[in-house]
């Protein structure tokens, strides 16, 4: 099992390798993350370990106050948890560093999608429109025809229609892991993740890179 770090995507860029080639990169700055919380498998029936990370926008609730002083932790916007083995390397009040990544070479990017607000067929679902003459008059961007006459009378369940695109929660898998900078607090992978500048992504060990081959 391995941890998630929790990072604000920052932009994208471009940099070059030993080989002169240039990668397209995303830019992710990771805050300072502690832990808060255990889980033990006696209690709760599983170990994880629950990590507090990011700045807060607004004041906590009182409930909350108490959870953070718990683990002497100043309050902090994002809570999540990671199913580890072994809790004894995850002290209450310790800050989890990005030496805790040093060892990953590529990783899984978990983030929400730019929402997009309501979309029609044609940028929704690639439809080609209507034509753009011979009789078709106020209809180009429209999606034709979505059911059929009286028998069965009604539109199935799953037809591609109208609707609200993006803000979805996305996965992009074996991410190359091009660079850690401790001293900016950075993570440079290759390629683009999900989300807009500024979004918060999930990133985790590649599970298809560090599979046993057993």
């Amino acid at each position: 099992m391995s941890i998630a770090i929790l990072a604000k995507k920052i932009d994208m860029t471009s940099v070059y390798d030993e080989n002169g080639n240039m990668l397209p990169v995303t830019l992710l700055e990771v805050s300072p993350h502690h832990v808060v919380s255990q889980k033990t498998e006696a209690v709760d029936g599983y170990n994880a370990v629950q990590f507090a990370a990011g700045p807060i926008k607004k004041k906590p609730t009182k409930p909350m106050r108490g959870h953070f002083a718990k683990a002497n932790v100043e309050p902090k916007r994002t809570l999540y948890e990671c199913r580890v083995d072994d809790l004894s390397q995850y002290e209450l009040g310790s800050e989890l560093t990005l030496d805790a990544a040093s060892e990953w070479t590529h990783v899984d990017a978990v983030a929400f999608s730019k929402g997009k607000g309501f979309s029609g067929v044609m940028k929704a679902h690639n439809f080609s429109g209507q034509r753009a003459t011979h009789g078709v008059s106020l209809a180009h961007r429209k999606p034709g025809s979505s059911g059929q006459c009286q028998d069965p009378g009604r539109i199935f369940p799953g037809k591609k229609m109208a609707r609200r695109l993006g803000n979805e929660k996305k996965t992009i898998q074996s991410l190359m892991l091009v660079e850690i900078d401790t001293e900016n607090s950075l993570i440079v992978v290759k390629g683009s993740v999900p989300g807009p500048k500024g979004g918060f992504v999930f990133l985790k060990k590649a599970l298809k890179k560090n599979r046993s081959k057993s």
